[in-house]
């Protein structure tokens, strides 16, 4: 409980790329979207970068690290998105692992510590984060 009451929302972001991950996505016809070469990699550089943006952050506010210390958490997020790619490989018929996936997370992760390292004394990215809308955000 302790760690979800820290980290909820990276083990929601975790929840929600796991079934993203993992479920079939066969019935989603390609003539419905719109034609982007590798759209799956810039997806993937997404999920994994909004990722490894909460966590480190979360973990820079709640524990008050350095950026280097934070660099050395970046391992988890890593494994993780290792995991999913081996998990879609052998426990699913529908979806393949892939390694330009991996790179295409590893990729977000990076960018990720980047930006943190960028915003990390942004005021109101902690405040948003340690304090999400405990106030109502309109009067009535």
């Amino acid at each position: 409980m302790y760690y979800f009451k820290k980290y909820h929302k990276t083990l929601s972001i975790i929840f929600i790329i796991t079934v993203l991950s993992l479920v079939n996505t066969a019935r989603i016809k390609p003539d419905n979207l719109p034609i982007i070469p590798h759209f799956d990699k810039i997806v993937h550089f997404l999920m994994y970068f909004t990722l490894g943006f909460i966590f480190m952050f979360e973990y820079y506010i709640h524990h008050h690290k350095t950026i280097k210390r934070i660099s050395k958490i970046l391992i988890l997020p890593l494994i993780y998105g290792g995991l999913m790619e081996i998990l879609q490989y052998s426990i699913t018929p529908y979806r393949s692992g892939d390694w330009w996936d991996m790179l295409a997370n590893s990729c977000g992760i990076f960018s990720a510590f980047v930006a943190v390292a960028f915003f990390r004394n942004n005021t109101f990215l902690r405040k948003w984060m340690l304090f999400p809308l405990k106030q109502p955000m309109f009067k009535a």
